[in-house]
């Protein structure tokens, strides 16, 4: 320690790590309000997990608040900005309105502390997932120099806090190209809700204000008054036994996935799991350092409520992909249940003599017809299976994904296609059949 280090830099930094006030100040006025807040206990207790990134070798992620305009999103961001900086109109706040390239820097500059992104919906679609891996997998672009030789790749470590009214499977979606949300892109920003289910928008406790827009407006003006100290107090704590910070964050983490991970959850819900372990860890030890005014258990309730929020929205314990392909399935059929699956048996229509009337169906996916219980299942036709029922993902897994739900009837052996006669065909067809539950499915 002792040393003198010198920044050189092309040109004047754009940063907000500036202070106002003091940490009393800000514990009294922002930190003291967010008890029984689970969100701003969630976000406050980000803005500690930061540093806590390079002792422990965690990787970097984030957390997306979503919901409708005047839910308290962006005061969230406000509240646990103010525990960097502030100052200027957005105090510590950066915007989503960037190209990835331009978000480079940004993330630069945010390098094991908090980076707060408002408003999702301001950033193109096609942009939107890129900027989720890159943000998490920390490192820019490989690019090249003036005279050809490679240059440097931006690097950072960072948590980061996002807002936005849809949420990021939305956004890439806007596109119109069909696209969807990739698993990896989903474990890297965590999909909250940002209503706590009060009825007062992301707050459940009002500290006494008379309603939660005045309680927002609070936070906000205190948040732009009372910034900037309470990391630099947190870090002269934590400096000053930096071999004991991984085992203590550690100890911190393992009990939270112990407590909170359903059994049988899969390896995607654990990292998750992990990353709010992490959160309340940061919190724990803040409140144990006295910079953060809460009870000890504080973070860990608020990143606990979170959580099961995030495992409730996110609809079970099991591998993104294997919901992604029931969605699949369930919205092809949705979509051209009647209009390109041809009846069969008791389906077909019939006139008051009662023939058959020939019904023509335009680029025919398979068949329908009634199951024993009554219901109606779909055999759908190999290519169209693969071409178009999962166009974008991998047949097989889709087909094992719905078998193990049995929600695909198994032909002899176990396999995945059965044999079966269908009209106009002069032989048995190897189809997938999908059974009648899969418009009631409620598993995936």
């Amino acid at each position: 320690m002792g040393e003198h280090y010198i920044l050189q830099h092309t040109g004047a930094i754009d940063h907000a790590y500036r202070q106002r006030g003091t940490v009393e100040s800000w514990q009294e006025h922002v930190a003291l309000y967010a008890v029984g807040n689970s969100r701003l206990g969630l976000a406050l207790s980000t803005a500690f997990a930061a540093p806590l990134l390079y002792p422990t070798g965690s990787e970097s992620g984030g957390f997306h608040f979503r919901g409708g305009s005047s839910t308290g999103k962006t005061t969230a961001l406000h509240v646990a900005g103010s525990a960097w900086g502030g100052g200027g109109i957005r105090g510590f706040i950066r915007t989503w309105r960037a190209t990835s390239n331009g978000l480079e820097g940004v993330a630069a500059l945010h390098c094991d502390a908090l980076l707060c992104l408002d408003e999702i919906g301001q950033v193109d679609g096609r942009d939107a997932g890129q900027i989720a891996y890159m943000l998490a997998n920390e490192q820019g672009k490989t690019r090249a120099g003036r005279s050809g030789e490679t240059r440097r790749a931006a690097e950072w470590r960072l948590l980061f806090l996002s807002s936005g009214e849809i949420s990021l499977a939305d956004k890439i979606a806007e596109d119109g190209r069909g696209r969807r949300i990739a698993a990896g892109q989903e474990v890297r920003i965590v999909d909250i809700a940002a209503d706590a289910g009060a009825g007062l928008g992301i707050f459940e406790n009002l500290h006494g204000f008379p309603s939660a827009d005045a309680f927002a407006r609070h936070l906000k003006m205190a948040s732009g008054e009372h910034y900037g100290e309470a990391w630099r107090a947190f870090m002269r704590l934590l400096v000053k036994d930096f071999d004991a910070i991984a085992p203590t964050v550690t100890g911190y983490r393992d009990e939270f996935i112990s407590e909170n991970i359903p059994a049988g959850a899969d390896g995607q819900v654990s990292r998750v799991a992990a990353r709010f372990g992490l959160v309340a860890a940061g919190g724990e030890m803040a409140t144990a350092f006295g910079v953060l005014p809460w009870q000890p258990g504080e973070a860990t309730k608020a990143a606990a409520r979170c959580f099961s929020d995030w495992l409730l929205l996110r609809g079970g314990v099991e591998p993104a992909e294997e919901r992604e392909a029931v969605s699949a399935v369930r919205r092809f059929i949705e979509l051209h249940g009647n209009s390109r699956f041809e009846p069969m048996g008791d389906l077909i229509h019939r006139d008051g003599m009662g023939s058959p009337i020939d019904v023509r169906i335009q680029n025919r996916a398979g068949f329908r017809r009634r199951d024993d219980a009554g219901g109606i299942e779909y055999l759908v036709l190999p290519e169209v299976w693969r071409g178009e029922v999962c166009a974008g993902m991998d047949a097989v897994t889709v087909a094992k994904a719905l078998a193990s739900r049995n929600l695909l009837a198994a032909g002899e052996g176990n396999k995945l296609q059965k044999n079966t006669r269908l009209p106009g065909f002069s032989s048995s067809v190897r189809c997938y059949v999908i059974t009648s539950s899969i418009l009631g499915d409620d598993h995936a």
